[in-house]
């Protein structure tokens, strides 16, 4: 019975004229971060959207958070937050600190799952 079953071959993976592997290679080259975390944190900390939302949270937490549709959410400890739109150059800051505090193993909350820390 299994020498029956066909796999189909790798050729039917390709998008357009790209191997699926291409593709990866392609999205991972794309989001590789060669600034060290701590000048992310600092660009971050010098945003006009995040500096306005860190004034009105003072003595608070801030974590950030990918969201689903690629947009970023800004959290408080104290329950407020603001959604960056994916588009947002603030957006693509985020994301590029997120992923490489991710890579690297820090600033990751176990009270929160799925953030990283900004400021404590």
């Amino acid at each position: 019975m299994i020498d029956q079953l066909s796999i189909p071959s790798p050729t039917q993976y390709k998008v357009g004229n790209k191997t699926f592997s291409a593709e990866l290679e392609n999205v991972t080259s794309v989001t590789q971060v060669n600034q060290s975390t701590h000048s992310l944190r600092q660009d971050l900390m010098q945003d006009p959207t995040i500096h306005s939302f860190l004034s009105t949270n003072v003595g608070n937490e801030i974590y950030l958070q990918k969201r689903a549709d690629g947009s970023s959410q800004i959290l408080s400890s104290s329950g407020d937050f603001i959604t960056i739109s994916r588009d947002s150059p603030t957006n693509t800051l985020i994301h590029q600190y997120f992923d490489q505090c991710i890579r690297e193993g820090v600033c990751q909350s176990v009270h929160r799952p799925g953030t990283v820390l900004l400021k404590e």
